[in-house]
């Protein structure tokens, strides 16, 4: 079993990602509620994330989407 201390996971920062398209399959929206359902519109973010299974440039809605889903399954309720 590989240790999980030596896995290699690069987040950066990058700028829209040609015409907003997210690499999960759709177009990102150009403003977001980083903060909840009240906060203000931000621009949205778009990360580059490699890792030995994943290789692209993704929202920051698709990944906050994809930690809450990574928790729920930690958690055992997915």
């Amino acid at each position: 079993m590989p240790d999980l201390f030596d896995a290699t996971l690069t987040i950066i920062e990058v700028d829209n990602h040609v015409g907003g398209w997210c690499d999960s399959g759709h177009k990102a929206p150009s403003l977001f509620r980083r903060e909840g359902p009240n906060s203000p519109e931000s621009p949205t973010r778009f990360f580059s994330i490699h890792h030995e299974s994943i290789d692209g440039i993704y929202c920051e809605p698709c990944l906050i989407i994809a930690n809450h889903v990574a928790r729920l399954k930690k958690q055992g309720l997915l």
